[in-house]
């Protein structure tokens, strides 16, 4: 199915087959389904690095994906300098390269500076820029490679929402799409690319969507819901960010964004001990009660506007799904 040049498109509405689903994606990554740049699967990982910001109708917004996509190639091109599309087709390189020089070019951002570090201004212009430009072609593509089963979408609305039964077929098998995608990237990045910046590339495409500064988290966890002891051991904290980490309770590496409501503060051996796993279902429970709390306290409190218990707990059933089953607590809890 061709979708590029759509400016809507409805995602068949029947029942799927975990086959049917499995083809969709086995199409998409086959020499079937043609690319004349990355960005398809770029708006692929924009959209699987936003699962769990849908709203209730699994809709996402083009600035949220777009936010993210932009990240991940200011990130592969600046700061890593690898190509999109190959030098012959445009020798100033894509639109989108283009855009990202200018802004650095105009904003005297030094080479290498990672997104997350440039202004808030710049980032909102190149961000609009890129979604106004972008929108246009990829999102419709994406459409099409995945047979219209994948989304629905509409460019005025600026808006995707995913199948449901999609949406579930992802999030059960987050980490393995998430592979395949990479894997099929990394190889047609290598056909336009110099050998001297291809070094770790799986690397760097896994973290061209860079973790954020956490202090503000940390400030705000620690001062205005008073979250003053560890969540996991209990050890009383003191007010040095030194000793206070902030911990992503279902892990960066499964989750790939930081929202408040996946987000604990922890003593520093704590967060080490746990590292990359996921912390006994009691923790869960008590991080449903404490985010409840928040909630309580303030109803707008930062990245909770779409949040549902439920969802939290659908998300670490599909982290223990996705290969995520070693379960980790502290030695010693202390006594309240």
């Amino acid at each position: 199915m061709s979708g590029y040049n759509l400016a809507e498109g409805r995602y068949e509405n029947r029942t799927l087959s975990e086959d049917e689903m499995w083809s969709v994606f086995s199409n998409l990554f086959s020499s079937r389904s043609k690319n004349s740049s990355s960005y398809k699967f770029g708006f692929l990982k924009s959209i699987m690095d936003n699962l769990y910001n849908v709203d209730q109708n699994l809709i996402l917004t083009f600035d949220q994906l777009f936010s993210t996509f932009t990240e991940v190639y200011w990130n592969l091109v600046l700061k890593y300098g690898i190509r999109q599309q190959p030098v012959s087709t445009h020798s100033q390189g894509t639109y989108l390269e283009q855009v990202l020089n200018a802004t650095v070019t105009k904003y005297t951002i030094a080479i290498g500076v990672p997104f997350e570090s440039i202004s808030d201004e710049a980032k909102l212009e190149v961000c609009k820029k890129v979604k106004t430009k972008c929108k246009i072609n990829v999102v419709g593509a994406l459409f099409g490679d995945t047979k219209g089963l994948f989304y629905s979408f509409s460019r005025k609305g600026e808006w995707i929402q995913i199948n449901p039964q999609m949406y579930e077929f992802v999030c059960k098998h987050k980490v393995v799409l998430e592979k395949l995608n990479y894997y099929e990237w990394a190889k047609y990045l290598e056909k336009i690319n110099e050998d001297a910046v291809m070094d770790h590339l799986l690397t760097k495409i896994d973290q061209s969507s860079e973790r954020e500064n956490l202090s503000v988290y940390r400030r705000i966890l620690f001062q205005e819901f008073e979250n003053d002891k560890c969540f996991y051991c209990g050890k009383k904290l003191t007010n040095d960010g030194e000793k206070i980490h902030v911990d992503h309770f279902v892990p960066w590496s499964f989750i790939k964004d930081d929202k408040m409501w996946n987000l604990v503060l922890s003593c520093p051996t704590c967060n080490l001990n746990k590292n990359d796993k996921l912390a006994h279902i009691i923790f869960l429970e008590k991080l449903l009660d404490r985010n409840n709390k928040i909630i309580l306290i303030n109803e707008n409190a930062k990245d909770m506007r779409h949040y549902k218990a439920q969802n939290l707990r659908a998300v670490y059933y599909w982290a223990k799904l996705n290969g995520y089953d070693s379960i980790w607590k502290p030695k010693k809890l202390t006594e309240e």
